[in-house]
């Protein structure tokens, strides 16, 4: 079954952008339900699915879920169709010998070792049939690589970074303490685990290559080299000269080891290590996640940082709200920009596009919350929304109406103005 009707175009764009190079308009990955009242596809579509983490061998069952709602999914702009074998962030932990636990719609690793046995555990671990986990990786990868084909691509799974996996072992407070008082078992653990991930990651994107075109992970951005999205979760604990001193030459290492590289920016204990990454020129590109309790992804508040970004040279992976798509490609430079959205309908998605893709940018939706506050009112029902509809002497199909009403109140009840 064809998922997407424009590959060949689309991939053209993409492979420009990695080249922070423009073919003949920004790229533009969006999605909406084919159905309306299918919001929740979307979220399961591009990686959301837990399946395999409740059931380690159930790929057959997890490729039908995931078929059924690439099926039900509109693909719009440099968006493509991608299943994501999702065992829980840093599965590279289990091929070590940690047994995964799935809790709470994720997946927690941890099995304690004292930093003396740390080394000898880890040099112990051999990646061959007898390694439960990596086998299991390479045949679950294979199963779904061949059935996808050139249907849809297959992801990498979630590896995970390299402090991250050794957390699961010694945990947060040992590692500090042993990068304190042994930082040369720290050393010794990074380059064994750095070995092993780097071969995991080959042995599985060249079972994916054999059969997709393409390379992509978690974040769902399609190359036709390969790269990978980087990532330490555990930095946020370090400061500036720790994360350069055990964070950084791998995360270079492994950007080296591929054609490019995104960096997973997470939360704002990370931002202090955004300017040594910025100097490394291994790095493609960023993908800054605020965290909870901060502004979301593509709010105006992360402009001047998104700027920072872009004039290091450094492509933008960022996933916004709708109404802020447009807003994004006028604020920043649409060369290595890669927005990423959802809407709740093909007719709120033309609503909302930008003009370069044959949008309307929102101005309509705009319009009536400007009206709305002129008449005085914080909601719009159907006879407001009728009225408005008369003022604009806009003719609109009732199937249109629901939607639009939704979107409108939506969008008033964040206070939107751009």
């Amino acid at each position: 079954m064809e998922y997407k009707g424009d590959n060949d175009e689309a991939k053209e764009r993409m492979k420009a952008w990695w080249d922070h190079e423009i073919i003949d308009r920004p790229v533009l990955s969006y999605y909406y339900p084919k159905k309306r009242g299918k919001l929740g596809v979307f979220l399961d579509t591009v990686g959301e699915d837990w399946t395999l983490a409740k059931n380690y061998e159930d790929i057959d069952n997890a490729l039908d879920g995931y078929e059924k709602r690439a099926g039900e999914t509109y693909f719009g702009g440099e968006s493509f169709p991608f299943y994501f074998p999702n065992y829980g962030p840093g599965i590279m932990a289990a091929v070590f010998g940690v047994i995964p636990r799935f809790q709470s719609s994720t997946v927690w690793f941890s099995l304690p070792i004292k930093a003396e046995d740390i080394v000898e555990h880890l040099e112990s671990i051999k990646l061959n049939q007898n390694n439960e986990w990596y086998s299991r990786l390479l045949r679950i990868t294979e199963t779904a690589a061949k059935r996808a084909g050139k249907n849809y691509l297959v992801s990498m799974t979630d590896i995970g970074g390299v402090l991250d996996i050794l957390s699961s072992f010694l945990g947060p407070t040992n590692i500090i303490l042993t990068m304190k008082r042994k930082p040369e078992v720290i050393d010794t653990c990074r380059t064994i685990i750095l070995e092993k991930l780097l071969r995991v990651y080959d042995d599985l994107q060249k079972t994916i290559e054999e059969y997709c075109d393409g390379c992509t992970c978690w974040l769902g951005v399609w190359g036709k080299k390969r790269w990978y999205a980087l990532q330490s979760d555990f930095c946020a604990m370090l400061n500036p000269k720790w994360f350069k001193k055990f964070v950084l030459p791998d995360l270079v290492e492994q950007a080296d080891h591929m054609d490019y590289a995104i960096y997973h920016l997470d939360g704002p204990n990370a931002l202090p290590h955004l300017d040594h990454l910025l100097k490394e020129p291994s790095i493609t590109g960023i993908q800054w996640v605020p965290g909870a309790g901060n502004a979301s992804m593509g709010s105006n508040d992360w402009i001047p940082l998104y700027k920072k970004i872009q004039e290091a040279g450094k492509n933008l992976v960022i996933d916004s709200a709708p109404e802020n798509v447009s807003h994004l490609y006028k604020k920043l430079d649409p060369k290595g920009l890669y927005v990423r959205t959802f809407y709740r309908s093909e007719y709120i998605t033309n609503q909302y596009l930008p003009n370069f893709i044959g949008g309307s940018e929102g101005d309509f939706i705009l319009e009536a919350i400007n009206w709305l506050k002129e008449q005085g009112k914080d909601k719009i029902t159907k006879e407001a929304l009728n009225n408005f509809l008369l003022f604009k002497k806009f003719e609109l199909e009732n199937k249109y109406r629901k939607d639009l009403l939704k979107e409108i109140n939506n969008a008033f009840s964040k206070n939107w103005h751009y």
